[in-house]
């Protein structure tokens, strides 16, 4: 008679032990996948945070003085282009810099608006050029 050969039960739990190291590798590559999706996600959303409030101010700044871009230069401590566009530059933290190279541009470009409105564009540019946001602010002209 033939004796069969069984298979040992150590090599069931080697095939075992293969299948969840795999599906376990599989998890962590999503998973890693998943948190550096997230750190992108939450640098994007730091940075147009912080290009809304420096928007914000700068849009005060040009409410508070009626819409005259010389003053709203005035307050925002800079000056005015010779193009009548009001620019002002920041590094990667957010801190005004007057650097060849800034990570981002807030400007402020007058429009033609209504006769008791005066309006401009506020856009914010990253380094790369791509644009973070864009507002059409109104002032309402000095009112006696």
């Amino acid at each position: 008679m033939e004796e069969r050969v069984r298979p040992s039960r150590s090599g069931l739990i080697a095939i075992e032990l293969v299948i969840a190291v795999g599906v376990f590798a599989l998890c962590a590559a999503v998973s890693m996948g998943l948190f550096v999706r997230s750190e992108i996600m939450s640098r994007e959303s730091v940075e147009l945070t912080r290009a809304v409030s420096e928007a914000r101010s700068a849009a005060e700044c040009y409410k508070a003085a009626d819409g005259d871009l010389e003053e709203t230069a005035r307050l925002l401590e800079t000056s005015l282009s010779e193009a009548g566009r009001l620019t002002l530059a920041y590094d990667k933290d957010w801190t005004r810099t007057e650097g060849q190279d800034p990570a981002f541009t807030l400007t402020i470009q007058e429009t033609a608006g209504q006769a008791e409105l005066k309006e401009a564009e506020l856009t914010v540019i990253d380094g790369e050029g791509e644009e973070l946001l864009f507002w059409t602010v109104a002032a309402m002209e000095g009112v006696s």
